[in-house]
C-alpha cells in the first residue's frame, strides 16, 4: 500500500471515529425550549398540548401535537428538534401556533 492510500485510509477512519464520538455530545448539547423563551411565546408553545387556549386558537384540535408535525424531527425520550425553533428541543407531547 503506497503511503498515500495509507494516508486516505487513515483519513476516512478518523473522521468515521470523530463522528460516532461527537454526535451523542451533539444530540446533548441542544437545550430544552422553555415556555418562558421569548421565541415559545410568539408562537404559543406550550409543552403539554392539553394547555393550548382553545379560545384564543379555536382551530385547535386535542391530535395535534409537537410529535405530529411535519416540523418535529424525533431525537428520542419524548423530545425532538423543530425547525421553528433551531438549537433547541420541543417536547413530542407540545403545541405551537405554525402546527402543520
Amino acid at each position: 500500500m503506497n503511503t498515500n492510500n495509507q494516508r486516505r485510509l487513515f483519513m476516512t477512519r478518523m473522521a468515521g471515529t470523530c463522528l460516532v464520538m461527537c454526535t451523542p455530545v451533539c444530540h446533548a448539547a441542544d437545550p430544552a425550549l422553555k415556555e418562558s423563551d421569548p421565541a415559545a411565546k410568539e408562537h404559543a408553545y406550550v409543552e403539554d398540548a392539553a394547555k393550548v387556549d382553545v379560545k384564543r386558537f379555536p382551530e385547535f384540535k386535542d391530535t395535534q401535537k409537537c410529535g405530529s408535525c411535519q416540523l418535529y424531527e424525533d431525537k428520542g425520550k419524548g423530545w425532538g428538534a423543530c425547525a421553528i425553533f433551531p438549537g433547541k428541543l420541543v417536547k413530542e407531547a407540545g403545541w405551537c401556533d405554525v402546527w402543520g
